[in-house]
């Protein structure tokens, strides 16, 4: 894959957010830790990367921190957010929300621990840390890998479409990236495989499928979104 070409403007409302969002954290004496996980975790992120942060709260608290809204935000408004607990192991939580800042959407991931799983992992970076927690040995993925996974949340036909929405700013950043299994992001968008299609007509075809949710009545989310496609067509021109 093709180094991800930069994106200063993208980077910095990232950064801006999560330094607001850090000071959040370490406000509030209910979060007994917190670290960077996923691809900064890993120190392999690029312009383009999401937010992937790992809280651990007590237990009797787990629901509470998980519901959205209840973490510390950075600049922007929060405008989805979807309950993600089956991509870890029973007894945590786990959020996929999608904020508007500067125009743009930004998608962070919170993953919502109790401190009787706590552990920083091999791959993490902590920037909260209030009781010493150990480091492992396992890397974040291998720890949500663990047992028994958290079953789905019910989720109903307008979930689903929002859920979709949200996905073309995945598909965008895997076009910018120049990503091989960009297609594959893009069937499940529900469009049709095209062998060898230029990054061009895959961002045509992402236009086309933003513009199929107007329906849902979310013109800002709509509006980021071309936004975004606008951004990597611009990076990539």
């Amino acid at each position: 894959m093709n180094a991800a070409p930069p994106a200063p403007r993208l980077a910095g409302i990232r950064s801006r957010w999560l330094g607001a969002a850090t000071a959040g954290l370490h406000d509030d004496p209910g979060v007994a830790g917190a670290a960077l996980v996923g691809s900064f975790g890993a120190g392999r992120a690029d312009d383009w990367s999401d937010l992937d942060l790992l809280v651990y709260v007590d237990d009797a608290r787990l629901d509470e921190y998980a519901a959205p809204g209840r973490l510390p935000s950075g600049p922007g408004v929060l405008s989805m957010a979807f309950d993600s607990r089956h991509n870890g192991p029973r007894g945590t939580r786990a959020l996929w929300l999608n904020h508007l800042a500067d125009g743009l959407p930004l998608q962070v991931d919170w993953y919502v621990h109790p401190v009787s799983r706590a552990g920083w992992p091999a791959d993490s970076v902590p920037v909260l840390d209030r009781r010493g927690f150990d480091r492992l040995p396992a890397t974040f993925a291998e720890l949500l890998g663990e047992g028994e996974r958290e079953p789905p949340t019910p989720k109903g036909p307008v979930e689903r479409q929002l859920g979709r929405l949200a996905m073309v700013t995945v598909a965008g950043r895997r076009i910018a990236r120049r990503s091989p299994d960009t297609a594959r992001m893009l069937e499940i968008l529900g469009c049709a495989r095209v062998p060898g299609a230029s990054w061009r007509h895959r961002l045509t075809t992402l236009r086309e499928v933003l513009d199929g949710f107007a329906a849902l009545g979310r013109p800002d989310d709509v509006a980021a979104g071309h936004a975004y496609l606008g951004l990597v067509e611009q990076t990539l021109g």
